[in-house]
């Protein structure tokens, strides 16, 4: 078992065993150049780390996080949704340098998710 899964493994075990995770020290909310309000890198997020979570079941009903209403959509992104059995966890695709916007590409999201790109402005930079 390689460090990221090390880290997933020991995560999923202190979700499914109800104990305390507090992740949302990755990221903070903020205006976005690219759409409304956006999800920004409170610190450098490696590559294939947690981001936080997006979607959670709650009564056998997915519910969104907070995280997961506020991610805008780029088709060159640097994060993807990652299913596991307490629902959506938000991953980092590449490095995110802190205060960088973290972003998804809604085309290559689950099918539940509203693949409406329009008035998502592409970023000129690149991640």
């Amino acid at each position: 078992m390689n460090n990221f899964d090390k880290k997933v493994f020991d995560l999923m075990n202190r979700v499914e065993n109800k104990s305390h995770v507090d992740i949302s020290s990755n990221y903070y909310f903020g205006d976005s150049k690219i759409h409304g309000t956006g999800t920004f890198a409170s610190i450098d997020i490696p590559a294939n780390e947690i981001v936080g979570n997006a979607f959670l079941y709650k009564d056998k009903k997915l519910s969104q996080t907070e995280l997961g209403s506020n991610i805008n959509h780029q088709f060159n992104s640097n994060s993807l949704l990652k299913k596991d059995k307490n629902g959506y966890n938000l991953y980092s695709t590449k490095d995110i340098k802190k205060g960088s916007e973290v972003t998804a590409n809604y085309e290559e999201a689950p099918d539940f998710i509203d693949k409406n790109t329009k008035g998502f402005k592409e970023n000129e930079y690149k991640f």
